[in-house]
């Protein structure tokens, strides 16, 4: 799957949407200078988020939802440090939580991850291969659309400025090198052809400028087939 390398270029809310009708599994990640951000992926649906905020630990969740106190918390985090395990466990095993509350104050923690990572103005993008997933993380329940990316800013909600139709479809066809008369039939060829030409993985020993043109001219290709589909 080609996905676009900037966040500035797409929304999350795309990506998230684009993988999951994909059925991808793997990792996205977003980095910025300083900070990496990942975000597990499993059969299209969000499984863990990382986020390098400190501010969305699990014991201070638990603390300022006022389901657990606070030396409670502060006593299981000195025990998982020296035994390396998760504070979550320490409070279930003392009885201060039961296990579905637990489960809640996880799945709060991966919501507000998420939503801090649809705070991002930029970062760039990476998918890779699923990897083993975050400890805790298998045994949660995977997001569902509606919380991952329902309802979520999208590209195409961006504001732009009003272009007349016409002027829409002659650049659209410009790009794919056609013209008025172009028949259904002949858009689609050329346009598996176009793709085909450009794709960066049909090619080999590309330098980063030559694959960021490819990856460039290959978007302007889709979103001209995209509009000339809307427009029929």
């Amino acid at each position: 799957m080609l996905l676009p390398t900037r966040l500035r270029e797409t929304t999350l809310g795309d990506l998230l949407a684009a993988l999951h009708r994909a059925y991808a599994s793997g990792v996205l990640e977003l980095v910025v200078p300083g900070r990496h951000h990942a975000i597990h992926l499993r059969r299209g649906l969000v499984q863990a988020v990382e986020c390098s905020e400190r501010s969305h630990r699990f014991g201070d969740l638990a603390t300022d939802t006022g389901l657990c106190p606070r030396d409670a918390v502060e006593h299981a985090s000195r025990e998982a440090f020296a035994r390396n395990t998760r504070i979550g466990q320490h409070l279930v095993a003392r009885g201060v939580l039961s296990p579905a509350t637990r489960d809640r104050v996880l799945q709060a923690q991966r919501a507000r991850r998420l939503d801090a990572l649809y705070g991002l103005a930029d970062a760039d993008l990476r998918f890779h291969a699923a990897r083993p997933l975050p400890p805790g993380s298998a045994e949660q329940s995977p997001m569902s659309a509606g919380e991952a990316f329902h309802g979520r800013a999208r590209r195409r909600d961006r504001v732009r400025a009003p272009t007349h139709p016409g002027g829409d479809r002659r650049r659209a066809l410009r790009v794919l090198g056609l013209d008025e008369a172009t028949t259904p039939t002949q858009l689609r060829a050329r346009y598996r052809e176009r793709v085909t030409a450009l794709h960066p993985d049909h090619a080999v020993n590309l330098d980063e400028r030559e694959r960021e043109r490819r990856v460039a001219e290959l978007r302007a290709v889709i979103d001209a087939y995209r509009s000339l589909l809307r427009q029929s």
